[in-house]
């Protein structure tokens, strides 16, 4: 059954897509669905509204030796009743004999908040173990430490990007990462790239997250958010969170290329991806389009720009979330260039007389 497309498809202009999946006012939830793998693996979605705008997709996997949850949707409490709900119809529409007693295992994805808010409860209920790749490991040990550490990070990206305080602190506010939201969950496992864990290939993909990774399961991929069907995965500045960024990003989207082939990409978000290869180049261009226009944008100013006036003439004006996605955009495409001698920092003396002073770019 194919998903209805969301209303309200971008917020931001058509030619350059909203830079990560805040697209729909109300997220229209896909049923629960089976996908067979050819290794005999039944992996199951379950649909869930992991924020008031934003649905997400929790896959259940049986027939391991250890049933086994990717990712746990986030604390929304609707979430949680939703994952209960569809963990039902797999045993009354499938005829699983599951029970969330029976859960053994989560492995994450990646540890935002949309993909393991949830985990505490799960981990309550069930007792199951948990395995995240390291680099992200300590957002869910130690949730209060990261939370923190990422604030600060995000809150100095925002100053050098020249975000006026009043505007700072409302971005601030939808960053979302404060003490005691989430409570810390211990990680029982830690994955390696490259190494299978019960039939599961794990392959390493930094670039939406420092500890990302795709999962292989035979002909199948659980993408998480490194590949999404309709929209480019959010990027994040390396000055905010270490193994983001474009470059990052680009390269993990390669070794996904070559890690295949598969027959299906099931992702944290958005309908099934039947053609990899399609997807991809769309995603290439996606990317080339917005750092040509960003170079545009800096040919045709009069003078250097800082990275809040860029995202105000790519994306328009924003406010609330949309903002803060506009933002993380622009910041990771403008390190991305610095990095690469395409643009460069036009008033350096504040750099060095400042601690924290608001970059202004210009064309190298």
């Amino acid at each position: 059954m194919k998903e209805s497309p969301s209303r309200d498809e971008y917020l931001f202009p058509p030619s350059i897509p909203v830079p990560l999946f805040f697209a729909s006012n109300m997220p229209l939830l896909p049923p629960v669905k089976q996908f067979l793998s050819d290794t005999g693996v039944r992996v199951y979605r379950i649909p869930c509204d992991v924020f008031p705008r934003l649905s997400g997709r929790v896959y259940l996997l049986l027939g391991l030796d250890i049933p086994t949850l990717i990712d746990a949707g986030s604390d929304a409490e609707t979430c949680m009743r939703q994952l209960h709900e569809g963990f039902d119809q797999v045993r009354s529409e499938f005829g699983e004999p599951f029970k969330l007693a029976d859960l053994g295992r989560v492995i994450l994805t990646h540890a935002h908040v949309d993909h393991f808010g949830g985990l505490p409860e799960i981990v309550r209920r069930t007792g199951a173990e948990v395995a995240v790749h390291e680099l992200d490991q300590r957002a869910v040990s130690a949730y209060d430490e990261r939370a923190v550490r990422s604030r600060y990070a995000f809150d100095r990206f925002l100053r050098q990007a020249g975000v006026e305080p009043q505007r700072r602190a409302a971005v601030l506010d939808e960053f979302g990462y404060f003490k005691g939201r989430i409570q810390s969950v211990p990680v029982t496992r830690e994955l390696v790239d490259g190494e299978t864990l019960d039939g599961i290939r794990v392959i390493h993909t930094p670039g939406h997250s420092p500890g990302h990774v795709c999962l292989a399961v035979g002909n199948l991929l659980l993408a998480g958010d490194h590949i999404l069907s309709r929209t480019v995965s959010q990027l994040w500045p390396e000055s905010v969170a270490a193994w983001t960024g474009l470059g990052h990003y680009l390269q993990s989207v390669e070794k996904v290329a070559r890690s295949g082939p598969y027959e299906l990409l099931l992702s944290g978000h958005e309908p099934v991806i039947h053609d990899l290869r399609e997807r991809l180049d769309q995603i290439y261009e996606a990317h080339a389009r917005r750092l040509a226009r960003l170079m545009e944008i800096l040919q045709n100013s009069p003078r250097p720009m800082t990275v809040d006036e860029i995202s105000e003439r790519m994306y328009s004006r924003q406010r609330g979330y949309p903002a803060l996605l506009a933002l993380t955009d622009v910041g990771a495409r403008v390190e991305h260039l610095e990095q690469r001698g395409r643009i460069v920092i036009a008033n350096l003396e504040e750099v060095g007389d400042e601690g924290c002073p608001v970059l202004r770019y210009q064309l190298a």
